[in-house]
């Protein structure tokens, strides 16, 4: 059959099957490093330079796009995307690290050309890829949970991970330290904000089961004409977001359980105002699961969440503590630093260099990706930034609710945590969360 295709159509199945595999390996951290940055006695983390083995399938399903979509090449008519262009490649040669700079600006146009990509393929598609990678990483996490051990493997990109070990990622409880789950990512709160996106397009695809068919599929469970295909899509569903829930409950992210919670009651309240009541019916549904989870979750790790929420841990102070001063690092005492920014992936280094005396390791982002974004691209690229959101919600024709809401709970995150900013998934998934926002009379 595949030999009956045309060529472009051929390249067109290629292009398909590579973009759906970056899909799956987007929580894969596999990756070739090419240099490491030292600061004194140490290696400076977030100077780091490396190419991700998914960049390397997502560059190859851009090749076979080109082959096949040759109509969709073509300059744009608009100057602000060159503006932008010459100035970031400008603002990154003035930059402090330069390659390192030039680094961060790799990951932001390879994300924007995933965005760019998906648009080519039925969302479906793209979801029913990411929720099965959330049930893979889902299982992990419960594995790694039960057994308090992350195993290391250089080739899946993993690190070993034991609750015992100084910089590992626990909950301290009843004088016990608990190892939080990791996936295959490099941080708990990562894994988090991973499993938070799968579990809303878990939603999209229940809600989308349920349209394609006259009643719900439960009502037609004991029906003789009921499709196989139709009942099983749904256990894969439903089956996979109850992983992806026990994962990011064992990820103990308080900031992607606030981002889930939030956004799930703005999809119930949008859509009772807009009387779309399959929606709201399955959002409860879901909110049912989600509470039964964290109930045998409970009852499986007594007092574990509670010490997360209640910020009574020697941890949980810490945390919060080392979150709020990381806001003194936004360095606009300097003129320049305000329209012009510290530089990309800069705001560490201009940190240890004020104060070159404290451990490189020691040293944070701002955690929030909004004071950040100020602090690394000054106003002129924040209004760069804010006039790129501004286009693609300009040139939409419709607003998607469900993504609205996805974008609403990113937003979240970002204003706790800064890996959506400076790591790699972090900006897959900003820009997998901005190019569903809004849909297009053609989608």
């Amino acid at each position: 059959m595949f030999k009956q295709l045309t060529k472009e159509e051929r390249y067109n199945k290629i292009f398909q099957f590579f973009l759906c595999l970056f899909v799956l390996l987007i929580p894969w951290q596999t990756r070739w490093l090419f240099y490491d940055w030292p600061l004194g006695i140490d290696l400076w983390e977030y100077g780091r330079l490396s190419l991700y083995a998914s960049a390397i399938v997502l560059f190859l399903a851009g090749i076979f796009f080109a082959l096949s979509h040759k109509k969709e090449l073509y300059f744009s008519r608009s100057q602000f995307f060159y503006i932008l262009f010459i100035y970031s490649l400008l603002v990154s040669f003035r930059s402090p690290a330069p390659s390192v700079s030039f680094y961060y600006l790799f990951l932001i146009y390879s994300a924007a050309l995933f965005a760019y990509l998906v648009r080519f393929i039925p969302k479906t598609n793209i979801f029913r890829f990411f929720l099965f990678s959330g049930l893979v990483q889902g299982i992990l996490a419960i594995h790694q949970l039960i057994n308090q051990k992350v195993i290391g493997n250089k080739w899946l990109g993993m690190a070993e991970h034991l609750p015992s070990t100084l910089g590992t990622s626990v909950v301290e409880f009843a004088d016990e330290r608990m190892l939080r789950a990791y996936g295959s990512l490099p941080h708990p709160n990562v894994l988090g904000g991973f499993l938070f996106v799968a579990i809303f397009f878990g939603l999209y695809l229940w809600i989308d089961a349920y349209k394609k068919t006259e009643l719900s599929l439960w009502q037609r469970l004991f029906r003789r004409n009921l499709k196989r295909s139709d009942f099983w899509n749904l256990i894969f569903i439903v089956s996979a977001m109850v992983i992806s829930t026990y994962g990011i409950l064992a990820s103990f992210s308080r900031g992607a359980i606030l981002a889930l919670l939030l956004s799930l009651f703005s999809l119930i309240l949008i859509n009772s105002f807009n009387r779309d009541w399959l929606a709201v019916t399955v959002v409860s549904k879901y909110l049912l699961i989600f509470f039964m989870v964290l109930l045998a979750f409970n009852t499986w790790f007594p007092g574990a969440w509670s010490t997360r929420v209640n910020m009574g841990g020697r941890l949980e102070q810490k945390s919060v503590t080392e979150r709020v001063d990381t806001f003194d690092q936004l360095g606009w005492n300097n003129y320049k630093n305000v329209f012009f920014g510290q530089g990309l992936g800069m705001n560490t280094l201009a940190t240890f260099q004020r104060n070159s005396n404290q451990p490189v390791y020691n040293v944070q982002p701002i955690h929030d990706i909004f004071i950040l974004m100020f602090a690394e691209l000054g106003l002129i690229g924040a209004f760069f930034i804010i006039s790129v959101v501004r286009k693609i919600i300009k040139s939409a024709d419709k607003i998607d609710i469900m993504s609205t809401s996805l974008i609403m709970g990113l937003i979240i995150i970002g204003f706790f945590d800064h890996y959506l900013w400076t790591s790699w998934t972090g900006w897959v998934l900003m820009a997998l969360g901005l190019v569903n926002m809004y849909t297009h009379e053609k989608d």
